[in-house]
């Protein structure tokens, strides 16, 4: 995983190649080519989360609030990736339309696909591209000469930005969707991507608690949660009441759609949520059930807690545990000072302090959640098999 070193500091030498048996090249990759870094995080998301409380970011967030000029500011992203901009030189009059065709490995296989008319620039819009963090991909472009005949460039290749979260943009109204994977862990090993997806609820819940709440979800969505991430499992954190009884996933009846109602905070340390828990759990310990996008509807609180308690065993640092649950309240942070409802910090801090009664002062936040999960019934190789599943 040396490849997954963070862009600044990796000294990737990512050369341009021309595969074998590749068309007559006149068209030339311009960017990104040889070492160039993509950055996928908005520059308000990096700042932030390089503050080291909860406390420092309130402040930074509440010095910005009058003036609008950073993370309020009309302009500032949150929850969502950078577009990426390919340009090539067309050195011979090409023509389009142009395909370009991004892939994570040289052959080309499972290739993402973007489009362009006539310009030799194509901005691929996030919820097009999905970029993993930290990975090489490669990419060409396809045209037509002036004879119309097919012309396809050299492969060029780029690194993206090795910095979590990873952002996943869909068309419909499902948001706040991010991949677990990416984060760094105490040990230096790291949480393998393209395995657990959290995020909002994929249809709306039920007004009348007996028929379940429209789809959220386009057809895009579906196909590509089906296709590209290729979803295994649903698990749907809502109540009965909420999901109206459902049996079949909105993705259709090719995922295996499993609904447990769930706790969040200090409710997971109870005994009814302790038992839950444990039900959750060990569907992330068979590698038969992956990917896997969990979820409650607005993929905050019992998400939120789930999913802090899956990177946290798994050697994720406490702070990055942090600002992944605050992703989803920025720019507002659910605090007095920041306008939001303090409610939510005060149950946040229960949660994460409720871990402290497991083990030892000086035992590491993985240990005392590897504790509650024995305390909820999960066995040693339980957790062993999820983590050898996620670790890599």
């Amino acid at each position: 995983m040396d490849l997954m070193k963070s862009c600044r500091n990796a000294g990737i030498a990512l050369a341009l190649i021309l595969l074998p048996g590749s068309l007559q090249a006149a068209v030339v990759p311009d960017s990104p080519v040889k070492d160039q870094c993509v950055v996928l995080l908005p520059e308000v998301q990096k700042r932030i989360m390089q503050f080291a409380t909860h406390e420092e970011r309130l402040q930074e967030l509440n010095s910005d609030r009058k003036t609008k000029k950073s993370y309020f500011s009309p302009k500032a992203k949150w929850r969502e990736a950078l577009p990426v901009t390919f340009r090539w030189i067309c050195t011979e009059d090409e023509k389009g339309p142009f395909r370009v065709e991004i892939s994570e490995t040289p052959d080309f296989k499972d290739p993402i696909y973007g489009f362009s008319a006539s310009a030799t620039t194509l901005a691929l819009p996030p919820r097009a591209a999905n970029f993993k963090i930290g990975r090489r991909y490669y990419w060409r472009v396809i045209g037509r000469n002036a004879k119309k005949k097919k012309v396809q460039s050299e492969t060029a290749s780029f690194v993206t930005e090795d910095l979590p979260p990873r952002w996943i943009g869909l068309y419909g109204t499902t948001e706040n969707v991010r991949d677990l994977g990416g984060y760094v862990t105490a040990d230096g090993r790291r949480v393998r991507q393209g395995m657990l997806y959290r995020g909002q609820g994929l249809n709306y819940n039920s007004v009348d608690r007996e028929i379940p709440g429209a789809n959220r979800l386009m057809i895009v969505d579906q196909q590509l949660l089906l296709d590209r991430f290729h979803i295994r499992t649903d698990l749907d954190l809502r109540s009965v009441g909420e999901t109206a009884g459902m049996k079949v996933s909105p993705l259709g009846s090719r995922v295996n759609f499993i609904q447990h109602s769930s706790y969040c905070y200090a409710g997971i340390f109870t005994a009814e949520g302790k038992k839950v828990m444990a039900q959750n759990f060990r569907l992330f310990c068979d590698e038969k059930n992956y990917p896997i996008y969990f979820h409650c509807i607005a993929g905050a609180d019992r998400t939120g807690s789930l999913a802090y308690v899956l990177n946290g065993l798994l050697g994720v640092p406490e702070h990055s545990l942090g600002t992944d649950w605050e992703h989803t309240f920025y720019p507002n942070l659910p605090d007095n000072s920041a306008g939001g409802d303090p409610n939510f910090w005060r149950l946040y801090r229960h949660f994460a302090d409720g871990f402290s009664k497991y083990g030892s002062e000086n035992d590491p936040l993985s240990r005392k959640i590897e504790l509650y999960l024995l305390d909820c019934g999960i066995k040693p190789e339980e957790m062993a098999a999820f983590r050898k599943i996620m670790l890599e």
